[in-house]
């Protein structure tokens, strides 16, 4: 999902300040490098050997702030290796590039 400014829906281009219409958009950098941060925890604990359910849990929570196709990839990565494997399948068919797979 991309970033865009809540008042104008102008396209976010990592400033804190909306071009086109000057709205504040400190808050939504926030947001942002926030859920960055949680896909990166994410990353490191499903690398760890116990990691898996805390893996989920923060990719759930980088889901949940702020949507994009790697968060999307990880959760569900997260989510087969915590055994959740009807929930990923049905995410991977959420995916963009889910119809370029041929699963079917």
């Amino acid at each position: 999902m991309e970033l865009r400014c809540p008042t104008c829906r102008a396209s976010w281009r990592g400033v804190t300040i909306c071009g086109r219409c000057g709205a504040e958009l400190s808050a939504i950098m926030r947001v942002a490098v926030r859920a960055w941060e949680l896909r990166a925890a994410a990353r490191a604990a499903i690398c760890t050997k116990d990691g898996a359910d805390e893996a989920l849990a923060l990719a759930r929570a980088a889901c949940r702030l702020h949507t994009t196709p790697e968060g999307q990839r990880l959760l569900t990565l997260a989510l087969f290796a915590t055994g959740h494997s009807a929930e990923a399948w049905a995410l991977i068919e959420q995916l963009p590039e889910y119809d370029q797979l041929n699963l079917v």
